[in-house]
């Protein structure tokens, strides 16, 4: 009892540390770009979007029903996510047979990764399924090593919240297996129980099965679009440190070797492995894998308990580890003042930091269009966004703004069916791609931000175009955009 109250101590202090420090600069810097698309959906509840399943969208809902129009509220979400998994990591460790020790050292190391640093400060899919993969490891784990059979089932709960939560976790179900079939644990795989899990996992994502259905499977067609859409097999290797943090680079590494040469553990190794290499091969982001980190923290942080046995060697260490990830901080977190960032081209690194700029200053300049126009143009209008950034920033800010509407990615759905404006204030567009719909267009400002941060905003066109070629609701399905 005395050792678990001394461990729920430690982790305590860690979750508060991520708590406190996290919420402390939620709100330095303003709403990214995902954001607001996801405040965006979360008014709009599906079974389904193009780019993510409904789960993300729905806690959205539920977040802004106790804090509307907050931001630190919504980000609170990912922070307590981020909280979580140190918990399950730490949770990880016991059942690895790690002792308080290592399993206060792997929350640590959950606390300082890069990965967890600079997702959770962001409401977005990542912090969710970073909770869904550290779950589905906890219950590998212990089905590893003798857990009752029927634990599978848990596994496929997890995974079919896991589907319709962010679909990458599909590559860690695949990893599973290959590291069962490849090791001798394949011999659980005689029993019924996880083929029902499996099932279990297929029904709970057949509602967004049917609203693939029912929108021409947009949502394969946009992960094949974005199929290697990275910056190459180098970066991706090399990112791959950056995530896992240079400064825990020695305990990921031994924690693979670690966990292979334990037979009962052999398969979780091979999964490590098989994760990895399913998305570099899949031409998937460095940091799709990710959520897999706590595993390997986990034994990587019990061989370091095992192999440096004297207190002061390893103190230096992990206060080594601290350190570089002090170091890193501006990098994860919005510690700087937006005028130091901005100075510091620091958002040419974290390209998150420039998205989280502009958004009002966009509104307010196309709200002045909007005012200027004579009042023959105001009788029928509308403003057309070239992204969902854009939209998503009007529909926020944009109070007393006629109708906006979008064609990229799920707001394609949200347009009105009859679409016929005289007038359409468009932002975002190139000139010439609106010749095509367009008899006249004039150019009626330029797109900045009060810091020149030169996101994918800045130095874009609003223009004024009128005598539409075809009304607006026939030249929809050609605007659509899945990239």
């Amino acid at each position: 009892m005395r050792n678990l109250y001394g461990q729920g101590y430690a982790i305590a202090l860690l979750v508060a540390a991520k708590v406190g420090i996290t919420m402390a600069v939620t709100d330095r810097y303003g709403w990214h770009r995902d954001e607001l698309y996801y405040l965006a959906s979360s008014r709009h509840l599906s079974l389904g979007y193009v780019d993510y399943p409904p789960v993300t969208p729905l806690l959205a809902r539920l977040d802004q029903f106790i804090f509307p129009g907050s931001l630190p509220g919504l980000r609170l979400l990912t922070v307590l996510a981020g909280a979580a998994v140190i918990v399950i990591a730490a949770l990880i460790a016991r059942e690895l047979g790690g002792n308080r020790l290592a399993q206060g050292l792997t929350g640590l190391a959950v606390l300082i990764s890069p990965e967890f640093v600079g997702t959770n400060i962001l409401f977005q899919t990542v912090s969710f399924d970073q909770v869904v993969w550290a779950m589905a490891c906890l219950l590998f784990v212990r089905l590893l090593r003798g857990a009752h059979p029927r634990e599978w089932l848990l596994l496929g709960l997890v995974f079919g919240v896991g589907l319709e939560t962010k679909y990458t976790v599909i590559g860690l179900g695949v990893a599973m297996l290959i590291g069962l079939v490849v090791t001798k644990q394949r011999r659980l795989l005689a029993s019924r129980w996880p083929w029902l899990g499996f099932g279990l996992a297929v029904l709970l994502l057949l509602p967004n099965i049917a609203w693939q259905l029912g929108h021409n499977w947009d949502s394969v067609a946009y992960t094949l679009q974005h199929r290697g859409n990275t910056d190459g097999p180098v970066l991706y290797w090399v990112q791959q440190v950056l995530l896992v943090g240079p400064q825990l680079v020695p305990l990921v590494v031994m924690g693979v070797v670690w966990l292979w040469r334990q037979d009962r553990f052999r398969a979780a190794a091979a999964t490590v492995i098989a994760v990895e290499l399913l998305f570099f091969l899949a031409g998937g982001k460095a940091y799709y894998p990710g959520p897999i980190y706590p595993l390997i923290y986990a034994a990587g942080a019990i061989w370091l308990v095992g192999a440096i046995r004297r207190p002061w060697f390893r103190r230096t260490v992990v206060a080594g580890a601290v350190l570089v990830t002090l170091i890193l901080l501006p990098l994860g977190l919005p510690i700087l003042s937006a005028q130091q960032m901005a100075n510091s081209s620091l958002w040419k690194v974290r390209k998150d930091f420039a998205d989280m700029y502009g958004w009002p200053e966009l509104t307010q300049q196309v709200t002045s269009v909007y005012d200027g126009l004579p009042p023959s143009d105001r009788e029928s209008v509308m403003i057309l966004a070239s992204n969902y950034g854009e939209a998503g920033a009007l529909d926020l800010y944009g109070h007393g703004l006629p109708p906006v509407v979008c064609a990229h990615l799920t707001y394609y759905y949200w347009a009105p069916d009859r679409m016929n404006p005289s007038t359409v204030i468009v932002v975002g567009y190139p000139r010439s791609y609106l010749e095509q719909f367009f008899g006249d267009i004039q150019q009626a400002g330029t797109i900045g931000n009060a810091y020149g941060l030169r996101n994918d905003e800045f130095g874009q066109a609003i223009w004024i175009a009128r005598q539409p070629l075809r009304p607006l609701s026939q030249a929809w399905p050609p605007l659509k955009a899945l990239d």
